[in-house]
């Protein structure tokens, strides 16, 4: 039980992380809001028109995608390997937390509704699979940074030998990786089918 509570508390904590970088996200968007929507012209009806008929070669997108997820992943890895990984976690959620506050902000105060549904539109299917993910290996940063330097912490680190507690997470860590490029094929094959319909019809 006091173990369930303590994942508990944490994800929570993540949570709170992730709600204050939302609202960071609205306010800073609020307060600059002619830089973002006029000068940058963010989600402007130009941007959205190129997307409307705009051709993606869906292999070379997938190897950007790849790169990009990837890249995230590596980082938060060897992040946790560090002293400062559990501070980079709560960093991490704070910046999900802003970036989702900062697009839906643009798209609502351009839009309207339809601005939410078109972000939707823009992450859907792949982020069933991606936020998931993005939660797994948030635990697993976790675990493996207190397993690094307060072993005291990690619970799950009594169970076998040190060794052995390695061996779980990099299996543990593959079966993440494999999440996040099934998501990256939905991102690169799947989604921009969908947007493209959507965008018609916008």
């Amino acid at each position: 039980m006091h173990r369930i509570y303590r994942m508990d508390s944490r994800h929570i904590s993540w949570l709170y992380l992730f709600l204050g970088g939302f609202l960071a996200g609205v306010f800073a968007i609020n307060i600059w809001r002619n830089i973002f929507l006029q000068d940058m012209g963010l989600l402007d009806a130009a941007s959205l028109s190129r997307l409307r008929y705009l051709e993606i070669d869906e292999g070379s997108f997938f190897l950007y995608v790849l790169k990009e997820r990837m890249g995230v992943v590596l980082a938060l890895c060897l992040l946790a390997t560090t002293y400062v990984g559990v501070y980079a976690l709560s960093a991490f959620a704070l910046w999900l937390g802003a970036m989702a506050g900062f697009f839906l902000s643009v798209a609502s105060i351009r839009y309207g509704l339809k601005g939410i549904l078109l972000i939707l539109a823009g992450i859907l299917p792949q982020y069933l699979l991606l936020v998931p993910a993005c939660i797994m290996l948030m635990n697993w940063c976790y675990k493996v940074s207190n397993a690094l330097y307060h072993p005291d912490r990690a619970v799950d680190i009594r169970y076998g030998t040190r060794k052995q507690y390695f061996m779980r997470k990099t299996v543990q860590l593959f079966m993440i990786m494999v999440v996040v490029v099934a998501g990256c094929v939905m991102e690169s094959y799947v989604n921009p089918l969908l947007l493209s319909v959507f965008l018609k019809i916008f």
